[in-house]
């Protein structure tokens, strides 16, 4: 059996309209989940237009019927996590069980120094990741949270309803430092194939943090961020490839314009269509 298939679509120089096609169709074709990214700005060209990704990740629990959505991922630097769990627990009611909140530290820096936001360091990043995980886990309890970290300080904080189920909190990192955190916090990791090289420091870093957890990678999501380019020739070798090297799920990056024809000739290679 293959993994499963997802795909994030880019934001950069698209319509919603475009996107909610690309969506349906997904959906349609039985694709294992859709992602979207949390960018305001192109860095192709700032005046390029973006669609506002959890905005449109609303719209499109809306539109579809059963494929999984989430960011990949959502920047912490651009929310509170107090705030980014209301807005999950939201989500994951319009989508009747069907959000994943896909988390990471940012770095792009011309973009949040464009609106005034302090990235601090790699490791002040990656430290804000650990606690804002902590943070959205006990807020998604229902119960009220206090806590007092080094970054966020919370006193009786309540998220209600808390959203059922919790969604899976799924880690994006490249750096050995965050792989380990997902292992102690999340509930999944993605990694980026082009990180080939990295992969047995991050593995290593991960199965470190689920030690120190309790855990396995039994149950444990492990997901490769690939591109269009890395599926082809042929996807099915590519997809044995990663499902080899210990991955559960593979998320395939397409920029617009979205090819329909492609998405079809894929999932009829997969089997997915009857």
């Amino acid at each position: 059996m293959t993994l499963p298939v997802g795909f994030c679509l880019g934001t950069f120089g698209v319509s919603y309209a475009e996107l909610r096609a690309a969506a349906c169709l997904l959906d349609d074709l039985r694709f294992d989940s859709v992602w979207l990214w949390d960018h305001y700005v192109s860095w192709n060209d700032p005046r390029e237009s973006v669609i506002e990704g959890l905005t449109a990740l609303a719209a499109l629990a809306e539109a579809t019927q059963r494929i999984r959505l989430g960011p990949l991922v959502a920047n912490n630097l651009n929310r509170h996590p107090g705030r980014l769990a209301k807005i999950a627990a939201t989500l994951q009611e319009i989508a009747q069980g069907r959000f994943e909140l896909g988390i990471g530290g940012g770095g792009w820096r011309p973009e949040q120094e464009a609106f005034g936001i302090d990235q601090g360091t790699v490791d002040e990043r990656t430290e804000r990741v650990a606690e804002a995980v902590q943070v959205i886990r006990l807020l998604w309890s229902g119960e009220p949270v206090t806590f007092h970290g080094r970054y966020y300080r919370l006193t009786n904080a309540t998220v209600a309803p808390p959203p059922q189920p919790p969604p899976p909190i799924i880690v994006g990192a490249r750096g050995v430092r965050l792989c380990r955190i997902a292992g102690r916090f999340a509930d999944g990791l993605n990694v980026q194939w082009r990180d080939y090289g990295r992969l047995n420091e991050q593995l290593a870093a991960l199965d470190e943090g689920l030690s120190e957890s309790g855990r396995t990678r039994a149950g444990f999501d492990l997901s490769i961020h690939a591109d269009w380019r890395d599926l082809h020739p042929d996807p099915v070798a590519a997809l044995d490839r990663w499902q080899a090297l210990g991955f559960t799920r593979t998320i395939v990056y397409v920029a617009a314009p979205f090819s329909d024809d492609d998405f079809r000739r894929l999932a009829q290679t997969l089997h997915l269509t009857r």
